[in-house]
């Protein structure tokens, strides 16, 4: 990315979680955007501790542990610290993860990935991951309740033994609601961002039973991967700008060139 300006003064939305915004409102600033933070969503703890405790005493009987986003390394480590013995018995099996961010929160954590497939989405992890499957592994994937299930089933389908955790829940952040509809009416918004699925069904409920399709008329609609673009197709969201790799430094290059060639 150039160290010039070129978003311009551009108003960009946007809609991760607070945590997660920080960084990409931080990159929009530097290439002179204004970032607009709406968090359209929030974290919390599975309510399901019992079960997670149970699987972590045992976590040494597992092939493979897989991580598909950056929270669910956050929170499982949350319930691991809590929960693990200081006997052999929790010492974790290989690690297979799914994107760079998720690839970072690992390793901040003190691991290492023993595989991470070069597309960043689940599929890209499973075609990954089959040649390193013994005859019904074990495996136990540590996610959130809205991620899709995708890794469940085809794994289960080939026969392994799979223990689906819910390790966190993602959950619509009520407290924005007439933050985000009042920026659209006024239309003080120029391009707005969807970084997961998550985000494009929360602006939609959050902007149920208004004319929020009249008021971003002008808007331009940015999304990163392809589980995201068909949650904004099945919206009838049109999105413009969709980096081929799925992180924010891409997202922002995409948005930089489309601006450029406009």
């Amino acid at each position: 990315m150039e160290s010039e300006m070129p978003l311009l003064g551009k108003k960009i939305l946007v809609t991760r979680g607070k945590k997660q915004a920080t960084e990409f409102s931080s990159k929009i600033k530097y290439f002179g955007g204004i970032p607009i933070e709406v968090p359209l969503l929030t974290f919390q703890e599975s309510k399901n501790a019992q079960k997670i405790k149970k699987e972590i005493e045992q976590i040494h009987a597992y092939d493979w542990l897989i991580f598909t986003s950056k929270n669910g390394v956050e929170f499982f480590f949350d319930f691991y610290e809590q929960y693990k013995s200081h006997s052999t018995d929790t010492l974790l099996p290989k690690i297979a993860v799914v994107g760079t961010q998720t690839e970072k929160t690992l390793v901040e954590k003190g691991y290492k990935p023993d595989l991470i497939p070069d597309e960043f989405v689940a599929e890209g992890l499973f075609e990954s991951l089959k040649p390193y499957l013994k005859k019904e592994s074990r495996i136990i994937l540590a996610r959130g309740n809205l991620s899709r299930p995708f890794l469940v089933d085809e794994l289960s389908k080939l026969g392994h033994f799979v223990t689906d955790l819910i390790v966190y829940e993602t959950v619509e952040n009520q407290q924005e609601k007439d933050h985000l509809s009042t920026l659209l009416q006024k239309k003080d918004i120029d391009i707005i961002t969807f970084t997961s699925p998550s985000t494009v069904t929360f602006f939609c409920r959050l902007l149920e039973d208004t004319d929020w399709g009249e008021w971003v008329k002008d808007c331009i609609f940015a999304a990163i991967g392809p589980i995201t673009l068909r949650a904004a197709e099945l919206a009838n969201i049109h999105i413009q700008i969709s980096p081929k790799k799925y992180t924010i430094d891409d997202l922002l290059d995409e948005i930089i060139h489309f601006l450029s060639e406009k």
